[in-house]
């Protein structure tokens, strides 16, 4: 198990600890002095902010690891008509710049981050080898493709209020965001908001995936509560939603064990594929 699931374990069970860690760079993820609040913006903009160059830094889980277990929920594709994809807390990876290439550059892919110095690096990097998504226009407050064109778009933005309308993505991507929410002073509270915001932007029968190194009896404990509140809720948008979850142990090159979980909008049940 990660440090980082050892301190979800220890946040639960109402044991706040600070972690110093000297050296996480181990098995390619990454180094830092001090364990911070990683839901903190400053803290990620600290971060990306210190590092030299505008260069891609993965610190999770990697596409190239990835790639077949994510295959069998990748939305369709086709010259005729542009899938949504969406990235949150994309920090300064290039997962969806090489899912765009996997899809063959027919979709686009929307990547959020709450750092401004993530998104500047990856819009410069992007910029650069021609890729930017055509431009987005503001319609009621909510950012809209003009022609829904391929690409891959770059917006500052938090993931519990995304300027995205309702039912725009058929797959939202998360790769450790939630980790480092769970971790955070609101913990489960911020995890519900960004569930809910995920939820809002994906179309019918969309899938919210989550990366996680948090193991199955932590994850799926904050996912299933988060199912029953919503079953309770006073709003009916809310309430009427009927979710199916499934999960997966991940065979990475990592020296630590990595998950994938699967929210479904819209099925029954639940089970490990």
């Amino acid at each position: 198990m990660s440090l980082l699931a050892h301190w979800r374990r220890f946040f639960v069970s109402g044991t706040r600890t600070k972690i110093d860690l000297n050296d996480m760079e181990k098995a390619g993820l990454f180094a830092l002095r001090c364990f911070g609040d990683m839901s903190d913006q400053s803290y990620w903009n600290n971060f990306y902010a210190s590092r030299q160059g505008n260069k891609h830094f993965d610190w999770f889980v990697r596409f190239e690891d990835s790639v077949e277990v994510l295959k069998p929920y990748l939305p369709p594709v086709s010259h005729s008509f542009v899938t949504r994809i969406l990235e949150i807390g994309c920090g300064t990876s290039d997962f969806s710049l090489k899912l765009f290439e996997h899809l063959n550059r027919d979709c686009r892919i929307d990547c959020i981050d709450f750092s401004h110095e993530a998104i500047k690096t990856l819009r410069k990097i992007v910029e650069e080898r021609g890729l930017v998504a055509k431009e987005i226009v503001e319609t009621e407050g909510k950012l809209e493709s003009s022609l829904d064109l391929t690409g891959l778009a770059y917006h500052q933005a938090d993931a519990k209020n995304m300027p995205f309308a309702d039912e725009t993505f058929s797959l939202a991507l998360d790769k450790g965001t939630s980790d480092a929410v769970l971790k955070g002073p609101k913990g489960e509270g911020a995890f519900a908001e960004v569930l809910r915001e995920c939820l809002r932007v994906l179309k019918p029968c969309g899938k919210l995936i989550q990366f996680s190194d948090e193991p199955s009896e932590l994850r799926l404990d904050a996912l299933e509560k988060f199912k029953n509140d919503l079953a309770q809720s006073h709003s009916t948008a809310l309430n009427s939603l009927t979710l199916r979850l499934s999960w997966r142990e991940l065979d990475t090159r990592s020296s630590f064990q990595h998950y994938l979980y699967v929210v479904h909008k819209k099925g029954v049940g639940m089970d490990k594929i």
